[in-house]
C-alpha cells in the first residue's frame, strides 16, 4: 500500500481529482487529497488563477507540507496544473520520502521551485497534443525530463490527443473520456508499481 498526496488545479477539488483518489483508494492505496480552497471550486480558469494567487505559494506549500506531516512515511505527490508544481516542490523538499511524481497538464522546470529533484525519484508528465496551457510552456519539456533524469530517475511523457488540459473532469467541457479513462489506468499503475518496488523507485 503506498500514500498519494493529491493536488488540485485552480479549479480546486472537482469531481476529476476525486475520480483519481477513488481509483487509488479502490487499488488498495491511501490518499490524502489537499484542499487548498476550502471546498469552493471554479468553473474558468481566469476566476481560479485569481483566487490561487489570493491564497499564495507560501500557503500552498504550507497545506502541502503539514498534508506530508500527517502521513508520516513515504508518499507519491500527484498534481493537476499548477498543483503539479506543488507536488514537484514537496518532492524536493523530501527526497527521503517522495517515491515518485505525477504531473497532470506538464510539469515546470525546478528551478523555478527553487529546490531539486529527488535522487531516484520517477517522474511521469501527462498532457494533451492541443492543451493551450501546455503550449505555452511546452519549452520546459526538454528541462523537466532533464531534471528527472540527472538526478537519476525514470521519466516519462504521455501525450493524449485531444484540447483538453483538466481533461479527466467529467464536469468540464473539456473532459475526455477515453483520455481519462487511459490517464487514470497510467497513474494507478504507476502507484502501484511504487508500492511493489518498496524502498527502490520504479519507472
Amino acid at each position: 500500500m503506498a500514500h498519494a498526496l493529491l493536488f488540485p488545479s485552480v479549479l480546486g477539488v472537482r469531481k476529476g481529482v476525486t475520480d483519481i483518489a477513488d481509483a487509488l483508494t479502490d487499488a488498495g492505496h491511501e490518499v490524502t487529497t489537499v484542499d487548498p480552497f476550502d471546498g469552493e471550486t471554479f468553473d474558468d480558469y481566469p476566476t481560479g488563477m485569481a483566487r490561487t494567487r489570493e491564497v499564495g505559494d507560501d500557503a500552498l506549500y504550507a497545506q502541502a507540507e503539514a498534508a506530508a506531516k500527517g502521513v508520516g512515511g513515504p508518499f507519491v505527490t500527484v498534481g493537476f496544473s499548477v498543483g503539479g508544481a506543488t507536488a514537484q516542490w514537496l518532492a524536493g523538499q523530501h527526497p527521503e520520502r517522495a517515491r515518485g511524481v505525477v504531473m497532470v497538464g506538464g510539469g515546470v522546470p525546478m528551478r523555478f521551485l527553487e529546490t531539486s529533484w529527488p535522487p531516484g525519484v520517477p517522474g511521469q508528465v501527462h498532457v494533451t497534443a492541443g492543451d493551450p496551457f501546455h503550449e505555452e510552456d511546452r519549452e520546459f519539456d526538454d528541462e523537466v525530463r532533464a531534471d528527472v533524469e540527472d538526478a537519476g530517475g525514470a521519466y516519462a511523457f504521455v501525450e493524449y490527443p485531444g484540447e483538453g488540459h483538466v481533461f479527466n473532469d467529467p464536469t468540464l467541457a473539456e473532459y475526455q473520456p477515453e483520455e481519462a479513462r487511459l490517464l487514470t489506468r497510467h497513474i494507478v499503475e504507476f502507484v502501484d508499481q511504487l508500492d511493489a518496488a518498496g524502498e527502490e523507485p520504479a519507472g
